[in-house]
């Protein structure tokens, strides 16, 4: 079997409410991941807003989860997934020439031949962009529903389980 990278990157920006939804529900999952080692050979990053600095995650992974608002003019708060080529690439509207959106990176990465061969995003409708730290009261109440679907999409890819999780934890 060739050698995996799986990696689930959390994006968007904590100071514009639920603009962060996808750090918040990496950093629930590291939490997971360091008091209980529920995510063995995982990366979990906090992406941020870090854009085209995002590309090696993206180029360098054969499984690739992103966690992020998602905004396809559903209900505020529906959580939203997109697989694969449903993702938009190269598209948004751009504030400044040096803002780089985060479908931007994944064209590059297409460009290149590296996009990963499984994609999946995760997200909630924005309810709020406002200017504040942490989600509004529905993004707080999507996140344990985020990482829910997040797990069940590690486990269709048949790169995580919970006997996997319960087996490595024996272990240590």
């Amino acid at each position: 079997m060739e050698d995996q990278r799986v990696t689930i990157l959390g994006l968007g920006n904590i100071l514009n409410s639920d603009e962060g939804i996808g750090v918040h529900a990496v950093w629930e999952m590291q939490k997971l991941q360091e008091e209980h080692n529920r995510y063995p050979g995982i990366e979990l990053v906090d992406g941020g807003t870090l854009g085209m600095r995002l590309l090696p995650y993206v180029e360098q992974s054969t499984h690739l989860l992103l966690l992020d608002v998602a905004d396809v003019g559903a209900e505020p708060g529906t959580i939203v997934e997109l697989r694969g080529d449903e993702m938009p690439l190269y598209t948004g509207i751009k504030l400044s020439m040096h803002q780089v959106t985060f479908q931007e990176v994944l064209g590059v990465a297409l460009a290149r031949g590296n996009l990963p061969e499984h994609l999946h995003l995760i997200g909630m409708q924005p309810v709020s962009l406002e200017i504040g730290v942490g989600p509004c009261e529905e993004g707080e109440k999507a996140l344990p529903e985020i990482i829910k679907r997040a797990e069940a999409t590690l486990r269709a890819w048949g790169v995580w389980s919970e006997k996997e999780k319960q087996l490595s934890s024996k272990r240590r």
